[in-house]
């Protein structure tokens, strides 16, 4: 049995900092909410009920999305390549992967929760399940059966030598 392999990601500084920003805002608009506009409901405590859930579900949604984002890896074992996130999980067979190939980031049509993860449209390849933490290391993965994946590896070079071997 091969061993684990496990590679964090390389973070993008910008996409980080870019969700922590937009985090630490969502906060502060909540907070601004609920300490300050606690007369501009009037007597209607089922508008600030649902004001205040949806305030909260954003920010839980963007915290996780930091959370989960700092925490991604890719992890091949088992003879299997596996992501997760929570808007996003891929898991491919090693023995289904048809071709690897580094790509330049294509900046087109998303579907998803964010830069970090979800549904791109790649020209020429169509729709790809994606999870990236920058846009500069992607490997585009493709199947036997069609399907298209994007990942970002902190070495790519490396991580696709280390697939292609598995692969045979």
């Amino acid at each position: 049995m091969k061993k684990k392999i496990v590679n964090k990601t390389y973070k993008s500084p910008w996409i980080g900092g870019l969700y922590i920003s937009l985090t630490i805002l969502i906060t502060l608009i909540y907070l601004t909410i609920y300490l300050f506009a606690d007369g501009a409901y009037g007597t209607s405590y089922s508008l600030q009920i649902v004001v205040n859930s949806l305030m909260f579900f954003v920010f839980s949604l963007m915290l996780i999305t930091v959370i989960s984002f700092y925490t991604t890896k890719y992890t091949i074992s088992d003879g299997s390549l596996t992501s997760w996130s929570p808007f996003m999980g891929i898991k491919i067979k090693l023995k289904d992967i048809k071709k690897i190939e580094k790509i330049i980031f294509p900046f087109h049509v998303k579907v998803g929760a964010s830069f970090y993860c979800g549904m791109f449209y790649v020209p020429n390849v169509g729709w790809v399940r994606s999870i990236i933490t920058n846009l500069r290391d992607i490997i585009l993965i493709s199947t036997k059966h069609g399907k298209y994946f994007m990942i970002s590896p902190s070495n790519p070079e490396r991580f696709m030598k280390i697939l292609k071997t598995r692969t045979r």
